[in-house]
């Protein structure tokens, strides 16, 4: 026996398993994108040869009813359905469905009316599947989506129909049968696993593509849709700040003015400037967020005294400074942007003025914590809360946010969010810990100046 005159029932019983295996790998992809349709047709088709392939490797064990005529238009119809799974991928100009339909029950019925030898049957099944791998090849060829891959595979389709022409000449001149020792059978055997191999790493290689195509389209209008909301943001913020501005000012103006009016017309006036400070403070953070989701924060890090920053905050200079006990001292120094330091404690002092239960002190501390070999200082904003509105541990940093006890009080869900992620950008961390019995602390730990920088 030749090196190409191998055992034909072999060849084709590793095409059943080769088909088999195929099946498989497609079933273990996942793919994000929408391709169920070409998936499953391309699985079936796989089955369908599979089981083809397994009654022809039967001829003479079985009755030639089955093997033949019940196994080759099982052939064809896996043979059209592989095209039409490749070509539905990869969204082809050409509607090939009615066609391939058309070869596979013309081939049939010639192939049940006429093959009546077995070079005959080996003559029709071979032209049959030759124009069905053409048009899957010029499919490919014409395919919406150009790629280096689809082309290739393509013109392996196209290039294995000469074969299989070649074949089907040679089956009468030659009196071939299925199970032949034949040199062109067993070149046709070996070329038709390699095309297995080959069309089921290029189906899923095709799908990756796409895939790939799909998470690139999608990230460029993510990219855009952000432009747009990063544009709106700048416009309204910008806009809001204005209008705030001027109604800060002129309630400001208004109370210098009405000194002499009844304590209930101060109040109202009281009331728009913490109303207008607090729309102030919001806006102040959707600004913070929007820099943080750009990546366009800017971090200037020096040496912050605790104690100062603290002083220097409005909440500790505002009508609830009485409640605040600072418990800091001039030597508790970090490594911090004084910019964003003062928005992560005035956010922690801001949510305990919120929250915290009425006439209880807040108490602002700091103490000595050194973290992984690094000095440190961890400054904490301490506050008691109604029994019971403690939130979980597990939420309360997340952005948006927000307890079951704070339907009526002003705010984003916003402010923890950024000053743990403003912590972490200034190499730090934030941290929350209830004590069980209506007690919390919120705190940042940031890193002590080395004595290096200090020198």
């Amino acid at each position: 026996m030749g090196f190409l005159e191998l055992d034909i029932r072999t060849l084709l019983r590793a095409l059943v398993i080769g088909n088999l295996v195929a099946m498989a790998m497609v079933f273990a992809y996942k793919s994000p994108g929408n391709h169920v349709v070409p998936m499953r047709l391309f699985v079936l088709s796989r089955l369908f040869q599979s089981v083809a392939l397994c009654l022809i490797s039967l001829r003479g064990e079985i009755p030639l009813w089955v093997s033949a005529h019940l196994g080759n238009p099982l052939l064809f119809s896996g043979f059209a359905l592989e095209m039409l799974a490749l070509t539905r991928l990869c969204e082809s100009w050409l509607r090939l469905e009615t066609p391939l339909a058309l070869w596979v029950l013309a081939g049939s019925l010639t192939f049940w009316s006429l093959g009546n030898t077995p070079a005959l049957l080996v003559e029709i099944s071979s032209t049959v599947g030759a124009l069905i791998y053409a048009m899957g090849g010029v499919g490919l060829l014409t395919a919406r989506r150009k790629s280096r891959l689809q082309g290739l595979m393509g013109v392996i389709y196209l290039g294995f129909c000469p074969i299989l022409i070649l074949r089907s000449s040679l089956a009468q001149a030659d009196n071939i049968g299925v199970m032949s020792a034949h040199i062109i059978q067993s070149t046709i055997y070996i070329i038709q696993f390699s095309l297995l191999l080959a069309s089921t790493v290029g189906f899923l290689l095709l799908m990756k593509e796409s895939d790939d195509q799909l998470l690139r389209e999608s990230e460029q209008r993510e990219r855009q849709r952000r432009t747009l909301q990063s544009n709106f943001i700048d416009m309204l913020t910008h806009e809001l700040r204005a209008a705030l501005a001027v109604v800060k000012i002129s309630s400001s103006s208004l109370k210098r003015q009405l000194t002499d009016q009844p304590p209930e017309v101060s109040r109202r006036v009281e009331n728009i400037g913490r109303a207008t400070d607090s729309m102030s403070a919001i806006v102040d953070r959707c600004i913070e967020l929007e820099r943080l989701d750009r990546g366009e924060q800017s971090i200037r890090l020096s040496e912050c005294i605790l104690l100062d920053v603290v002083t220097d905050l409005d909440a500790v200079c505002g009508p609830d400074s009485p409640r605040l006990q600072i418990q800091l001292n001039d030597a508790d120094t970090v490594l911090a942007d004084r910019h964003l330091l003062e928005v992560a404690i005035g956010n922690l002092i801001d949510n305990a003025l919120k929250y915290a239960a009425p006439a209880t002190p807040i108490v602002i501390r700091s103490d000595a914590e050194p973290r992984d070999g690094q000095a440190g200082f961890r400054l904490s904003v301490d506050n008691q809360v109604e029994a019971g509105s403690a939130p979980g541990t597990e939420q309360v940093f997340v952005r948006y946010f927000r307890g079951s006890n704070a339907h009526d009080v002003s705010g984003t869900g916003l402010g923890l969010y950024l000053t743990l992620e403003l912590a972490r950008l200034q190499g730090g961390e934030a941290e929350y810990r209830p004590d069980g019995a209506g007690r919390v602390s919120f705190s940042i730990w940031l890193p002590a100046p080395s004595p290096e920088a200090a020198r």
